[in-house]
């Protein structure tokens, strides 16, 4: 096992223990009599009507193939498509993708029939060796990556982009192996409407190596992305990726997005509280969740990030996520090293509608689903670039099972759909990953799409 450096009480603490399963999404109860003036009524799922996302602004450099494709999911009464701006206007017809420029990373808005089910995303392939794949994502005031590095053979760079009319105010903080670290000009970030800015974190944080960075807009919100390159040796081959994204840090955790095979394998976890979080790993399975021998317990400083090698834990072929339990809400990855790539295994939430990913030509996708505490079912059905529908299945895993399901060559994107039964098999959450291999390796969280919002009715209530 490989450990972090700890603040001389922050060593990881090897043990064997199993991980109770991730608890479910938290319900929303009813008042049990109407006792006020004004009361929610009832919620109706009214279409979105405005959608807005950013792509990641990255110089990939000579000898990268990069695409940033757009496009509306298909579906019952969802209108039929519509103008979206990116850049010049782009006709987007349900269903069909549409590859757009990608230079200065597109800002994409969308509305009215075109808002709902908008997905978009980012693929740079450098033939033969690397592959990165990232969504086009909404902006928010709080964003956490986890996995960067500003050494001289691990380097990260943090794209922030500013999409809104009024200015956006960011402060950032690093952790690192040791706590907090000492950064310079990384408060009152000012970015003006419609700009972007980027930091190399070699400047943010010299010499230091497995940071998690958090971006916190004090005022507005920002799309945010970073972009990392990491090599084992410094004559080794550089391997690039994007960090995937979270919102905010969690005490279960389901890391998905693994790839079947890798020659390393290593968890990073992050620690943000100002209390020492004691955390257990466990495994998700085709059969459930389940301890490997040898599995650890980590106890992680505050502000501190940990590493545990993980390698020697995740044998063998079959489809599986890593669950975490922790006494803190924590941030954690799980990068995967294969011959002359890396890819990211990150935090997937539940997911409450269908979710969108996409197939990258050249690349084997993975659909990777695992289930809460119950067990879950989901229909995943792969559409090609013109919205022709290549194949369906229906996924079924027993309780924090997880399962994987390959669509044919020439899918242009899939759409995953959890059921919503309230009883019976299969009702339970679902969360997971798509993962990609074929000329390098990269994975992307499944997140709900921009479909439905709930408008809250108002009646009066008894006096």
């Amino acid at each position: 096992m490989t450990t972090s450096r700890g603040r001389g009480r922050g060593s990881v603490v090897l043990a064997v223990g199993l991980v109770l399963a991730a608890a479910g999404s938290a319900a929303l109860t009813r008042p049990a009599g109407r006792t006020s003036a004004v009361r929610s009524a009832s919620a109706s799922g009214q279409l979105v009507t405005r959608t807005q996302l950013g792509c990641p602004d990255h110089s990939s450099g000579r000898r990268v193939d990069t695409s940033v494709r757009l496009g509306l999911v298909p579906g019952p009464g969802l209108g039929s498509g519509g103008r979206v701006r990116s850049g010049a206007g782009v006709e987007l017809t349900r269903g069909r993708l549409v590859t757009v420029p990608s230079a200065g990373g597109p800002a994409v808005r969308a509305g009215g029939a075109a808002a709902a089910g908008l997905f978009g995303f980012r693929a740079d392939r450098r033939p033969g060796r690397t592959l990165a794949v990232a969504p086009c994502v909404a902006p928010r005031a709080r964003w956490w990556f986890t996995g960067a590095g500003a050494v001289l053979d691990h380097s990260s760079t943090l794209l922030l982009a500013n999409l809104d009319p009024g200015t956006a105010v960011v402060d950032l903080r690093v952790l690192g192996p040791d706590g907090d670290v000492n950064t310079v000009a990384t408060t009152g970030i000012v970015l003006a409407p419609g700009s972007r800015k980027r930091f190399d974190l070699a400047d943010l944080a010299p010499e230091t190596d497995d940071l998690a960075v958090e971006v916190r807009a004090e005022r507005g919100r920002v799309a945010a992305a970073v972009t990392d390159a990491l090599r084992t040796a410094p004559d080794a081959a550089w391997r690039e990726d994007y960090l995937p994204g979270t919102a905010r840090p969690g005490r279960a955790l389901v890391l998905a997005g693994l790839p079947r095979t890798a020659q390393r394998r290593t968890l990073l976890v992050a620690n943000p509280s100002e209390l020492e979080a004691v955390v257990d790993v466990a495994v998700s399975g085709r059969s459930g969740s389940f301890t490997p021998t040898g599995s650890t317990q980590t106890s992680v400083a505050p502000g501190a990030v940990a590493t545990v090698d993980l390698t020697r834990l995740l044998g063998g072929d079959e489809p599986a996520a890593v669950r975490l339990r922790s006494s803190q809400a924590v941030l954690a990855v799980v990068r995967s090293l294969q011959d002359d790539d890396e890819t990211y295994a990150a935090p997937a939430a539940a997911l409450s509608g269908p979710a969108a990913a996409p197939l990258v030509a050249g690349a084997r996708a993975t659909v990777q689903l695992t289930a809460g505490t119950v067990a879950a079912r989901a229909r995943v059905v792969a559409y090609d670039a013109r919205g022709g529908r290549l194949g369906a299945t229906t996924m079924s895993m027993g309780p924090a099972a997880t399962s994987a399901w390959s669509p044919k060559a020439g899918a242009g994107y899939v759409v995953v759909s959890p059921t919503t039964g309230r009883s019976g098999r299969g009702s339970g959450t679902v969360q997971g990953a798509v993962s990609y291999r074929g000329g390098g390796l990269a994975a992307v969280p499944l997140v709900d799409l921009p479909l439905r919002e709930l408008r809250p009715g108002v009646e009066p209530g008894l006096r």
